[in-house]
């Protein structure tokens, strides 16, 4: 039960997160201007796709009960979560680095 809970809350953090940059695709936050670089808008409405579909089966996959299920989008969760981070900042690496 408790792992279901935990692996639930995964899978809104990411589904949350999808979801925030789809509807940030159009005005700055943090340290990303979609307005002014077209890299980062395209990164936003990939990496915003991507994050929704895999909250959205991660939230299913933690109430089935299979575990080999659940691990297996925990881990593809954790690795799409990683390669997000560094590609959405390349563009803001390159340029201030």
């Amino acid at each position: 039960m408790l792992l279901a809970i935990f692996v639930t809350l995964f899978g809104l953090i990411a589904l949350f997160e999808g979801v925030f940059f789809l509807t940030h695709l159009h005005k700055p936050f943090m340290i990303f201007d979609p307005t002014e670089s077209k890299f980062v808008a395209t990164q936003l409405k990939i990496w915003g796709i991507i994050m929704t579909v895999v909250g959205i089966i991660t939230v299913i996959a933690a109430w089935t009960d299979i575990i080999a299920f659940i691990v297996i989008m925990v881990v593809i969760g954790c690795v799409l979560e990683t390669q997000m981070a560094f590609s959405i900042t390349s563009e803001f690496r390159a340029k201030y680095h």
